[in-house]
């Protein structure tokens, strides 16, 4: 059996109730994350100092303890006699960590490339910086068969998880690196997801699991928590019906169904490409998961949908993420006794006032990372503009069609009346309503005729657009000659 800690900054021990820094807190409800700027939720001594978990220090944390099994499994103790229950310790605590690891430094060590017996004067500080390592009397050898542990059952847990019927649809994340000024993109590449990554989520996510179902087994209707409905079925339609015509069956009845389609689709498919254009336009009829009051809703419609769990809830991120802090103060109440949760500071109609209202602020936090995003990607195009990259057709309309560019992660439209001086468009419909454009070059200096359908390869141009507003723009090449 192995004991896994999960440690998260005791926020609302700082943040009381009808508190100025609380009202101000549950306004904001979210942390803005933009490419040059973060605007915080907290004030910034908060996030940077007293909930900011540093090394060698101790900090105040709110801590979900269990044990596993090796094979991901949870491991159950004996209560009330012969029934079993998961074996989970839930209480405030005081935590000292011995070294603050980066995702890079953590894939390093499972890797094996460093920590495998050298001494630690002979640590190759590429591979583990001399500020990430243990302090405290504790050794590299230590702490990296730690992380190597926690990553073995980590990846037995998430397999677990995908057997189960959990939905993984990750499309690309752009990362940015500015020029001295702050303002200037000098870099953008995707954001790498190593399986680093992946041990901290499955963590992260068995915590908010676990408190969840805490909160509805003691609190009731004033449990806080995480839903998220199954996709727009029209949408997800279209998307079915698509994968159909390159000869891939996808069942869209559960998320289960969903994910072994996937992966079935990813063995048999001959071009991955497609398989990754799917797996984008899957997202477009996913719908966003929101924040509910338990109490007014059915227990079937607590369900989490990506996840294939019946319920779940956020814990993890107070720093960031107001629903957390409450439901901190729920954790806390319930730890207290029922006479606590009784007399809560909120009913269940505020939790969900409460709860709209952090929805409608997080989507709005969205749109504006998304277009902050965008803006900062046309800026490093205007100074860095790519003359021709593959794009992938989705879809076509009459006078327009989306392409997903890989390279960027991006999905935009090329519209024909930019192209008018280039080619004559001829459109067309099959019996099933399926449309594709014939793209006639005027003149030989363009190239050949271009057959668009869905799936279809060309080359594009990806520049700043001239005018405003600011946005990447699209222009055909011709054919993509790398056909491998």
């Amino acid at each position: 059996r192995v004991e896994i800690g999960v440690h998260i900054a005791d926020v609302s021990a700082f943040v009381t109730p009808d508190t100025h820094v609380d009202n101000e807190a549950e306004r904001r409800s979210t942390t803005v994350y933009l490419v040059d700027r973060t605007v915080p939720m907290l004030p910034r001594p908060l996030c940077e100092i007293a909930c900011s978990l540093n090394e060698n220090v101790e900090r105040l944390a709110f801590s979900c303890v269990w044990k596993m099994n090796k094979d991901g499994t949870l491991a159950k103790k004996k209560s009330r006699g012969r029934e079993y229950s998961n074996d989970v310790w839930y209480g405030r605590t005081v935590i000292k960590s011995c070294s603050r690891l980066d995702y890079a430094t953590a894939q390093n060590i499972i890797d094996r490339k460093v920590a495998c017996g050298e001494k630690a004067s002979e640590i190759d500080e590429k591979m583990w910086p001399k500020s990430r390592q243990p302090t405290g009397g504790h050794s590299v050898d230590d702490v990296a068969a730690d992380v190597r542990l926690m990553h073995t059952v980590a990846m037995a847990r998430r397999k677990l998880r995908f057997e189960n019927g959990a939905l993984a649809l990750n499309g690309v994340k752009l990362a940015f690196q500015l020029e001295s000024d702050g303002q200037t993109p000098a870099l953008c590449a995707p954001y790498p997801i190593r399986d680093s990554n992946r041990l901290i989520e499955e963590y992260m996510l068995l915590a908010n699991y676990l408190v969840a179902q805490r909160l509805i087994t003691h609190a009731g209707g004033l449990a806080l928590l995480r839903q998220h409905q199954p996709p727009i079925n029209q949408g997800l339609k279209n998307v079915i019906d698509i994968a159909q015509e390159t000869g891939h069956h996808i069942d869209g009845t559960n998320s289960k169904t969903l994910q072994q389609s996937l992966s079935q689709m990813g063995r048999e498919c001959n071009d991955q490409l497609v398989m990754q254009c799917v797996t984008e336009m899957l997202m477009t009829p996913m719908r966003p998961a929101e924040y509910i009051a338990a109490g007014g809703f059915d227990s079937d419609e607590w369900h989490h949908f990506a996840l294939n769990i019946p319920y779940y809830t956020h814990f993890t991120s107070p720093i960031r993420r107001y629903p957390d802090i409450i439901v901190h103060r729920l954790l806390q109440a319930t730890l207290d006794g029922q006479e606590t949760v009784s007399n809560f500071y909120q009913g269940e109609s505020e939790i969900q006032s409460i709860c709209e209202h952090c929805n409608d602020k997080r989507m709005a936090s969205k749109k504006a990372q998304d277009r902050s995003d965008r803006v900062f990607l046309s800026l490093y195009l205007k100074a860095n503009p790519i003359d021709s990259t593959l794009g992938v057709v989705v879809s076509i309309g009459e006078k327009a069609f989306t392409v997903f560019v890989p390279k960027l992660g991006l999905t935009t439209m090329v519209y024909l009346d930019e192209h008018k001086d280039k080619y004559n468009v001829n459109v067309q419909k099959n019996d099933s309503g399926q449309r594709r454009m014939i793209l006639i070059p005027l003149n030989k200096s363009i190239g050949q005729r271009l057959d668009i359908k869905l799936f279809t390869k060309i080359a594009v141009s990806c520049n700043c657009k001239e005018k405003p507003p600011i946005d990447v723009s699209l222009s055909i090449v011709g054919h993509w000659a790398n056909q491998d």
